[in-house]
């Protein structure tokens, strides 16, 4: 079952996840994909000190539009650095047609 999730600390909105199965997909404006992010399931499942609003594929989409997920790779070279590496990304259209499969 996919599930979309808008992650928020606070006022500031980090991420457009999506919930696979078990595991957590967020959306990186850099690479285009969403990449499986141990962090946030981690946070999800234990932690709960973000907040997970759960949203709709039109709303994720105006999300991405609006540049939820951007990461300054400057900031954060590692990271940026996996994510392009990562060959298990997948394109949003993946995850929102995964979640219409699951609505079906």
């Amino acid at each position: 079952m996919t599930r979309l999730f808008l992650v928020k600390d606070g006022e500031r909105e980090l991420w457009v996840a999506a919930l696979v199965d078990e595991d957590v997909w967020t959306y990186v404006a850099e690479t285009g994909k969403f990449h499986r992010n141990e962090g946030a399931r981690h946070d999800y499942y234990f932690l709960n000190e973000l907040e997970y609003v759960e949203v709709g594929i039109a709303e994720a989409q105006h999300r991405i539009r609006a540049g939820v997920g951007t990461v300054d790779a400057e900031e954060f070279p590692d990271s940026a650095q996996r994510w392009r590496e990562d060959t298990e990304a997948m394109d949003p259209e993946i995850v929102f047609a995964s979640m219409v499969a699951d609505l079906a």
